[in-house]
């Protein structure tokens, strides 16, 4: 641990250390212990009470500001940011699980501290002057077993804090830890408790989940346990046998957590939604390609409702609606280009798409997969064509001198780009110039427009 240990949390620390141990807890303790590497968030702990580490802090290089003074917690600022956490006690809400306690008790005893936390893998703590762990609650064994057991009694601990049993399954994804199953039949049981938390809280955790490297047992994980039903109940849905011409029995859900795993990080918000629609969709008529319009309508509204930003949301939706380009192999090369020139600069993202749903079938290999999107893009970047308007050599001011006026100007120019695409005219400015006058001539030249 201690290679981990900056000089500045040192010198914090040999403050400390004529008042209380201080100790680093939680993730940052947890993954050094498990994958021998740090954590970017320190948290800290101590018996010190807000006040007494305003006190012992005054007159330092350490500034101390009030994060929630109700819950004891302060960032203290050196040369890095820590969050810190007196010892306390919390008792929460009888049948709600929203987050937060509705009292707190500050107390000296670290291993009262450790019994308020949520798994013991992360009630490790790190005596940073002596440089050993204090392990209260046996943690450490729960790293080296690779499982997730709650602190306490599991229905206690996550019927406290419905948001622990969102955190259970990205741990699972960030660790590869199995849920133990107390922990799991406790989670089952109390599932509805995510109903108690914001979603803005669950979307983080959704987030953080996807990421993780673990990321295929996390979705069965969420299937399993039912946060799907609470969280994304449109995905729920797709769990089931479906009969279709490509993929013969197929399972809609099982396929979208193949195609997750596939994915990488960055688009696994789209392969989480690639197929919301097609059991539906099939169900109802047997149509593979209303899928995606439908998915992509459904992906906007799922992901409004869970507070995406409106960047993710255009994004993953349009990752939704294109994934289907090409599906029969057969589309003309020309078309392909107008795909690029409509999608862009969303390709690379949906060639990685396409892939990864290729994979999630289970039947093909990544080094197998023939791309003819992707081939046409790289053949385009090749030959340096341009992919949007503002590649092009002329502009609207220069189409406005040949005479183009309003909404000509935009029409010309889309006319142009694609004309460049497909290779019919070069990006030149003269050679531009003298095919916008020719249809400027043919469309308009006899006109008073």
């Amino acid at each position: 641990m201690k290679k981990f240990i900056s000089k500045d949390l040192i010198d914090l620390a040999k403050i400390f250390e004529k008042y209380a141990p201080l100790y680093v807890v939680g993730g940052f303790v947890r993954d050094a212990i498990a994958f021998k590497v740090p954590s970017k968030d320190i948290d800290l702990a101590s018996s010190l009470s807000p006040d007494e580490v305003k006190t012992i802090l005054s007159g330092t290089s350490f500034k101390v500001f009030d994060a929630s003074p109700r819950l004891g917690t302060l960032i203290i600022k050196g040369v890095s940011s820590y969050e810190y956490t007196a010892f306390r006690t919390d008792s929460y809400p009888q049948g709600k699980g929203d987050h937060s306690p509705m009292k707190v008790v500050f107390t000296k005893d670290i291993t009262q501290d450790a019994l308020r936390r949520d798994f013991k893998c992360n009630a490790i703590y790190y005596d940073i002057v002596q440089d050993k762990i204090v392990d209260p609650l046996n943690g450490v064994q729960d790293i080296e077993k690779k499982k997730l057991e709650t602190v306490q009694d599991a229905e206690v601990v996550l019927s406290q804090d419905g948001l622990r049993i969102m955190r259970l399954v990205r741990m699972v994804s960030t660790l590869g830890y199995e849920i133990e199953e107390k922990t799991y039949i406790a989670a089952n049981k109390l599932v509805k408790r995510l109903e108690d938390i914001s979603i803005e809280r669950i979307q983080v955790e959704l987030t953080k989940t996807l990421q993780g490297d673990n990321v295929y047992k996390a979705c069965c994980y969420m299937r399993d346990l039912g946060i799907l039903d609470i969280i994304i109940p449109e995905l729920a849905q797709a769990k089931g046998i479906l009969q279709n011409p490509l993929y013969h029995k197929y399972d809609v859900l099982e396929h979208t957590f193949k195609t997750v795993e596939a994915a990488p990080k960055e688009i696994r918000l789209a392969a989480l939604f690639h197929d919301i629609a097609k059991a539906s969709c099939l169900k109802r008529d047997g149509n593979m390609y209303m899928h995606a319009i439908e998915g992509t309508k459904m992906t906007r509204e799922i992901l409004s409702r869970l507070r995406y930003s409106n960047e993710i949301i255009q994004k993953t939706a349009t990752l939704v609606e294109a994934h289907m380009i090409d599906l029969s192999k057969n589309t003309k090369v020309n078309k392909l280009r107008a795909y690029i020139l409509n999608y862009y600069p969303y390709i690379e993202d949906i060639v990685k798409l396409q892939k990864a749903d290729a994979i999630g079938t289970g039947m093909v290999k990544e080094e197998d997969i023939v791309n003819r999107l992707e081939e046409q893009y790289v053949i385009m970047k090749e030959n340096k064509l341009p992919f949007c308007l503002k590649d092009l050599k002329i502009n609207g001011k220069d189409l406005l001198n040949i005479g183009y006026q309003g909404k000509q100007i935009q029409i010309m120019l889309e006319e142009i780009l694609y004309q460049c695409a497909i290779e019919k005219i070069k990006n030149s400015y003269d050679d531009l110039m003298i095919y916008a006058q020719k249809r400027w001539r043919k469309i308009y030249g006899n006109s008073n427009t």
